[in-house]
C-alpha cells in the first residue's frame, strides 16, 4: 500500500464523494463499520450518501442521506398490482397467496414463482437529482448488490458526468438471480449491467486479493484490495496482552451476524460441541452475541444447552474491543454447503482485523477455499478446523482453550498481522488516496 502523510493534505484536496449502496454508515452492520471506518476523518460536507439501508445510519462519518424509496426504485407496474392486492386482502383479514410479500420474495405462490428476481424500474426522482445537484459530487464511489443499484448508479453516472470508483463486497454476481421465473431475463440484464459498469469504471475495489484476482480475470480490470480497518494504537491499552485462561469456567465468543447462506449451519455445529463439551464434564459457556432480528428465528437450533447465551452486541467501540479481548477464545464459522462457498468464497469478514488485533486466540472452522479459512491456515493466525466433523471440532475446541504454547503462538502471529495488515493509519490512509486518484485530485 501507498503510505502518504495524512498531514500534509489540505482540506480541498479531498473530492465531493457521492455515496450510492444499499449499505450506509452505522455502528452495527459489517458493512456499515467499514465504510465507517474507511471514510473516518474525511470532511463531512464532502460526503454525502444514497442509500435504502433499514438499518439507522450514524452521523459521526457522514450526516448528509438521501434515502431511496419507491419514487426511485420498485416493481414494474404488473408487480405493483399484485402488491396492491395482496395488500388490501391482507387487510381485510383474507389468508391471501403471499403476493404481499412480492418485494422481499418470501412465502406464498407469487413470490416462489418470482424466487430472487423480481424485476424493477430504477428512476432518478426530481428529489434525488435535486439533492444531488445541491451537493455538486465530484465522485461516485459505490457497491453493487442488484441490478437496481447498478441501474441506478450508472444513470446517476452519465447524469452527473461523474469519474466512479467501486468497490465489490461479496461474490454476488455467482449466486443471484437464479430463482424464479424472471431469472434467465434478470440474470442476462446483471451481466450486462456488471460490464457496462466496470468497464465504466475509474477505479475498482475489491475486498481481499483473492477476490481481486479472480474479478480481475472475470472482468478485465486491475482491483485493489480494501477491507475493514482498526486503530491498533487506539485499541492496544485494551486487547489482550496474554494467553492464559483465568478461572475454571471458559469463555467462547461469537460476535457478528448470522446468515442462513454464510454462517448459520456452523454456528450451530459449535453450539452442538459446546453442549457435548459441557455433558463430559468441561465447562465451557459460548456467548453469540449477534443482532436480535437475526438470531430469533434460530434460536430453537442454537441456544441447545445452558451454557449457551444470545446476547445483543454492542455499537460502543471500547466495549466492543474489551468484550473481544475478556473472552478466552473467539470463533469465526463458516459454512461449509456449496452455495455458501460459492457466495463468501471471496468475503472478508468486518470482524476479521478486530478478532486479530484483540489478543484472543481466534478458532476458524469452515472449509478451505473461502478466502478467510485460507487466509487463517496460510498466515496462522488462526486454528483452523477444515473438515465438518463434530470429533474434530471437539478436539480443536479442548486444544485451543488448554494448550499454552498455541495461545500463545496464535495470539502473537494475529496481533503481529493486524498491524501490518490491517491497521487504520496505512489502510484508510491508502483507500482515501485511491479515492482522490480517481476523482483527479492528488495529495
Amino acid at each position: 500500500m501507498v503510505e502518504i502523510p495524512r498531514a500534509q493534505w489540505r482540506m480541498s484536496e479531498y473530492p465531493r464523494v457521492l455515496f450510492v449502496t444499499p449499505n450506509a454508515f452505522n455502528h452495527l452492520s459489517g458493512g456499515g463499520i467499514t465504510f465507517s471506518n474507511l471514510f473516518r476523518d474525511w470532511p463531512k460536507d464532502r460526503l454525502a450518501t444514497v442509500h435504502n439501508d433499514e438499518v439507522p445510519t450514524a452521523d459521526d462519518v457522514c450526516d448528509r442521506y438521501f434515502v431511496l424509496g419507491r419514487a426511485e426504485i420498485d416493481l414494474y407496474a404488473p408487480l405493483r398490482l399484485v402488491r396492491a392486492l395482496a395488500k388490501r386482502r391482507a387487510n381485510a383479514g383474507g389468508a391471501g397467496d403471499g403476493a404481499a410479500s412480492v418485494p422481499s420474495g418470501r412465502g406464498g405462490l407469487v413470490a416462489r414463482l418470482q424466487g430472487d428476481s423480481a424485476p424493477q424500474r430504477v428512476r432518478l426522482s426530481g428529489a434525488l437529482e435535486r439533492f444531488i445537484a445541491d451537493f455538486r459530487p465530484e465522485l461516485l464511489y459505490t457497491i453493487f448488490r442488484s441490478n437496481a443499484f447498478m441501474e441506478l448508479t450508472a444513470a446517476i453516472r452519465r447524469r452527473f458526468k461523474l469519474p466512479m470508483v467501486v468497490h465489490v463486497m461479496d461474490d454476488f454476481p455467482t449466486i443471484n438471480y437464479r430463482r424464479g421465473v424472471f431469472a434467465p431475463v434478470e440474470r442476462a440484464r446483471m451481466q450486462r449491467l456488471l460490464a457496462d459498469n466496470f468497464a465504466a469504471a475509474t477505479a475498482c475495489m475489491g475486498i481481499c486479493a483473492e477476490m481481486c484476482a479472480a474479478f480481475s480475470q472475470r472482468y478485465g480490470r486491475p482491483f485493489a484490495p480494501f477491507q475493514n480497518c482498526v486503530d491498533v494504537e487506539r485499541w492496544r491499552p485494551v486487547v489482550r496482552i496474554g494467553s492464559a485462561v483465568a478461572g475454571e469456567t471458559r469463555r467462547i465468543l461469537y460476535f457478528g451476524s448470522v446468515f442462513a447462506n454464510a454462517q448459520l449451519a456452523s454456528l450451530a455445529d459449535i453450539c452442538g460441541s459446546i453442549a457435548r463439551l459441557n455433558e463430559a464434564g468441561m465447562p465451557v459457556t459460548f456467548d453469540i452475541a449477534a443482532p436480535a432480528a437475526q438470531v430469533a428465528p434460530h434460536r430453537g437450533a442454537l441456544t441447545i444447552h445452558k451454557a449457551i447465551r444470545l446476547i445483543e452486541p454492542t455499537a460502543d467501540d471500547r466495549e466492543y474491543f474489551a468484550t473481544l479481548a475478556a473472552a478466552d477464545a473467539l470463533v469465526l464459522p463458516i459454512n461449509y454447503d456449496a452455495e455458501t462457498v460459492d457466495y463468501i468464497r471471496y468475503s472478508m469478514p468486518t470482524k476479521v482485523p478486530a478478532y486479530m488485533a484483540s489478543g484472543t486466540p481466534i478458532l476458524v472452522y469452515g472449509p478451505r477455499g473461502v478466502a478467510q479459512a485460507d487466509y487463517a491456515a496460510r498466515d496462522g493466525w488462526g486454528h483452523v478446523v477444515s473438515e465438518r466433523d463434530p470429533q474434530a471440532l471437539d478436539r480443536a475446541i479442548r486444544r485451543i482453550l488448554s494448550d499454552g504454547a498455541l495461545r500463545e503462538r496464535l495470539r502473537l502471529r494475529a496481533q503481529a498481522l493486524a498491524s501490518a495488515n490491517h491497521d487504520a493509519l496505512r489502510v484508510r490512509t491508502a483507500f482515501q488516496a485511491a479515492l482522490m486518484a480517481a476523482a483527479g485530485a492528488k495529495p
